[in-house]
């Protein structure tokens, strides 16, 4: 359809909205191939790291440690790290959202409207009072302790390039990032940590900072 549309001189911006089921697991080989092909789409994966209109099952998104119906003593695997799966595959853009920065969200949605040909890929925070057990008048709170601790990082890879986006650019002194404790004793889904797990998600987080720090080194 995206090809005939193009042909008759209509191009359209196709917009695909799918979560974990249908971008992390069983639908990653249909967006895998859609990328390969370069189809002219915006696919925004909404990400609220479980399997939630079923019944909170784990997904290949849930991070690690937590909890879910499937995983009640905390979830052993590690979060599939989608994104750069997608830059892996050499598409034009590639970027990450939060709701809680609405003018980060915008501009990056805009910046890939503007982009033709080939598929641009939107990663949407997105989080879920129920799954994540925590009350719905904090999710904004949520929402931004997870950039502020780190944990969700803000970026967008525009035709290969990488680049920190809204608060995340202050972040690369880890002095600056709040301790990720903060961010995890707000959800239900992580109340059975103990302070080693805590302690190892900490790290897990320091280590892909200090990754982005290698990478934005290279870049200059």
């Amino acid at each position: 359809m995206i090809e005939a549309l193009e042909k008759l001189g209509k191009p359209a911006n196709v917009v695909v909205w799918a979560g974990d089921g249908g971008t992390v697991d069983i639908g990653i080989q249909a967006l895998s191939g859609a990328a390969e092909r370069g189809h002219n789409i915006i696919y925004t994966f909404y990400d609220n790291e479980a399997y939630m209109n079923t019944g909170i099952q784990k997904s290949g998104s849930t991070p690690h440690a937590a909890w879910t119906m499937t995983t009640p003593t905390g979830n052993p695997s590690f979060k599939k790290d989608v994104s750069s799966i997608m830059v892996s595959h050499r598409v034009p853009y590639v970027a990450t959202i939060n709701p809680a920065y609405p003018n980060d969200l915008y501009e990056k949605l805009r910046k890939a409207q503007n982009i033709r040909g080939g598929l641009k890929y939107i990663h949407a925070f997105s989080p879920c009072p129920p799954g994540w057990r925590y009350d719905s008048s904090l999710t904004v709170k949520v929402a931004r302790l997870a950039v502020e601790t780190g944990t969700w990082i803000l970026y967008e890879v525009d035709h290969g390039k990488f680049r920190l986006t809204g608060p995340s650019r202050n972040l690369v002194d880890k002095d600056k990032r709040k301790p990720v404790e903060e961010y995890l004793k707000l959800q239900g889904r992580f109340t059975h940590l103990r302070d080693r797990d805590i302690e190892e998600i900490q790290r897990l987080v320091d280590a892909q900072w200090e990754s982005i720090t290698k990478l934005l080194r290279e870049q200059q």
